[in-house]
């Protein structure tokens, strides 16, 4: 059974990842004391580590160099979820086996995918279009679906909920489940009964705190032939709704209430400290954004060479790598920018002119990024001009593909 270690504070983010993992036969590790890291590390010996990194990574960053000085625990991966970075200061991490870095808030699919490529096991995944959103008003919480019924969200939503009433302290939390823009029938039974079962799963929630609303006879059918729902209330009216729950001492006029910024998405931000925020890459107020793919380096392999090329390519995004291989020296520099390239990757026999000349060409421009060469000349004086120009390092091929990778964490590392 593939083994996964989980270094992370936030309850939410660390339990939910541990159901979703456990459900598809991983085997879990959980610590939230940074000094516990280590040792449960070398313990369990995981195939991979999931480490939650801070603004002040010190105590991180330490873990890491003790990780990368035992022999035992080097080769281990590792993600990590952290704020935002620049490039170097991400791509400066891979030296340390870190293969994926994710900026919170996590899109938890795509945390959910590298994980599965890392571990070797294909890992299910609702990709149902779905937007959740949640509001609270004193001890009423507002569940809004929109779109479809995504289990992944149902299956976040249970610990979400529990966290609003543990840190708000809520007391005979009542729970309306809104419905309204769902067109639900007796297909969507079998996750309609897994958004109750996960809502009831919440402490303090009982079936005559939720209400329903919605515009679905299915739905009402449905709560009166369930024996676990006796006691849930559907209406298509908030209104009526919300005289049923609304405690009077608090706030007698409901309008109040429905005009308070419940019906408006609240989507998480990145300033919401209240918790480890969580979303999905396929949520559609997302579409226009960047995924954030969690990449680490981004390398450029220059060589004409198509089957070694290739080999590389493989061998760097297996270590998490993102790779563009480019033919010719002058289709390297059609498309080579400042700042969009982590390392190069330069074969000195490229087809369309030397690689010696590009290497001095780059050379003469600002923040280069590092130049490995990999050719098959073994040629003493080739190999001498190369690394006078300002190549790194110099590789003969063939080598194994490993060796390449690792070469070139060492040359990163020694960047700094």
């Amino acid at each position: 059974m593939k083994k996964v270690l989980i270094a992370d504070s936030h309850p939410l983010f660390r339990d939910f990842l541990k159901q979703k993992l456990t459900e598809e036969q991983i085997d879990v590790i959980l610590t939230q004391e940074n000094r516990d890291i280590y040792t449960k590390m070398i313990t369990n010996l995981p195939n991979l580590i999931i480490l939650d990194m801070e603004e002040d990574n010190t105590a991180e960053i330490q873990f890491l160099e003790s990780k990368i000085e035992d022999s035992n625990a080097i080769n281990i991966p590792v993600i990590i979820t952290g704020p935002k970075r620049d490039r170097a200061s991400i791509a400066a991490l891979a030296k340390y086996g870190v293969i994926k870095y994710f900026e919170k808030p996590v899109q938890f699919d795509l945390l959910f995918k590298s994980i599965g490529q890392v571990v070797h096991v294909p890992l299910s995944m609702d990709t149902t279009p779905c937007v959740l959103d949640l509001h609270r008003n004193n001890n009423i919480i507002f569940v809004e679906l929109a779109l479809g019924l995504n289990r992944e969200k149902i299956a976040l939503l249970q610990f979400k909920l529990s966290e609003i009433i543990e840190k708000e302290n809520i007391e005979s939390p009542k729970v309306i489940i809104m419905l309204t823009n769902l067109e639900l029938t007796f297909v969507d039974g079998y996750n309609l009964e897994f958004l109750i079962d996960n809502v009831l799963a919440c402490p303090g929630i009982h079936p005559k705190s939720v209400k329903i609303l919605s515009l679905s006879p299915f739905v009402k059918e449905m709560l009166i032939g369930h024996q676990n729902y006796a006691g849930i209330e559907m209406s298509n009216n908030l209104t009526r709704l919300l005289n049923d729950l609304v405690d009077t001492s608090v706030s007698t006029d409901v309008t109040d209430l429905i005009t308070n910024r419940i019906l408006t998405p609240s989507f998480e931000t990145e300033t919401d400290k209240g918790s480890m925020a969580t979303r999905f890459a396929t949520d559609s107020i997302y579409k226009s954004d960047t995924p954030k793919t969690g990449t680490v380096i981004v390398v450029a392999i220059v060589d004409s060479d198509e089957t070694s090329a290739e080999a590389s390519r493989i061998a760097f995004e297996q270590a998490g790598a993102t790779c563009v291989i480019f033919n010719s020296g002058n289709e390297f520099m059609k498309f080579y920018k400042e700042g969009k390239y982590d390392l190069i990757i330069l074969d000195i026999l490229i087809a369309d002119k030397t690689g010696l000349s590009l290497l001095q060409t780059l050379q003469k421009r600002s923040n280069t990024p590092p130049i490995i060469i990999y050719s098959a000349t073994s040629q003493r004086e080739i190999i001498v001009k190369a690394l006078s120009a300002g190549a790194k390092t110099y590789l003969v091929k063939p080598q194994k593909p490993n060796i390449l990778v690792q070469k070139s964490l060492s040359v990163l590392h020694s960047k700094e």
